[in-house]
């Protein structure tokens, strides 16, 4: 406030009568009348531009998406492999090692869940060799399940929940449940739950 009123009185004083300095005097209150009164209206557009190159929300359909990639990446993980030497438990081309392959389904899992399902499925060999153990796996959710999944969103998280019929034997019934949640952007699984109906 301290500074426009310094401002003002150097625009207009009332001790000179140079009609030149007037007329200076006019256009420098003109051209701070015009900053104080478009200021106000400038720069709000002036912040829409950062407004706009943000991304929008996420939204609950998208964490569907997300989890059919992030089973589509387990799924990879699981049958890109290899026999080696014989060995009855394949080795995925995807993760050698324990860490690699945690790596990788980090991608889309999140990580105490991709660490359950590397301690489920997975054992490391005596050469220190990430190996697949052979066995019925987790059920995928695959884009066909789309029309007949419910997705949920919750405060912190989206549900996305599919009836499995025929799961694991014949006339079987399921509620498969999949928790995701944005994390660092992007929507990961944090949670598996199958109940039999």
């Amino acid at each position: 406030m301290v500074s426009i009123h310094i401002l003002i009185m150097g625009i207009i004083d009332p001790r000179r009568e140079d009609e030149g300095y007037l007329r200076i005097s006019m256009t420098g209150l003109g051209l701070l009348l015009f900053l104080c009164w478009s200021g106000p209206v400038m720069w709000p557009v002036a912040n829409l531009s950062a407004l706009d190159s943000s991304s929008a929300p996420a939204q609950p359909a998208d964490a569907f998406e997300a989890a059919v990639k992030s089973f589509n990446l387990l799924s990879s993980f699981f049958s890109d492999s290899d026999i080696e030497d014989c060995d009855i438990y394949p080795v995925s081309r995807h993760g050698r090692s324990y860490a690699e392959a945690y790596d990788y389904l980090l991608a889309g899992f999140e990580a105490g869940l991709a660490d359950d399902i590397l301690k489920a499925y997975t054992f490391t060999g005596p050469d220190g060799t990430l190996r697949i153990i052979p066995c019925e796996g987790i059920p995928l959710l695959t884009v066909a399940d789309r029309a007949q999944a419910a997705i949920i969103p919750q405060e912190d998280c989206t549900l996305i929940k599919v009836r499995l019929a025929d799961c694991y034997q014949p006339g079987d019934s399921y509620i498969y449940q999949i928790t995701s949640r944005l994390i660092e952007g992007n929507w990961k699984i944090t949670d598996l739950s199958l109940t039999e109906e």
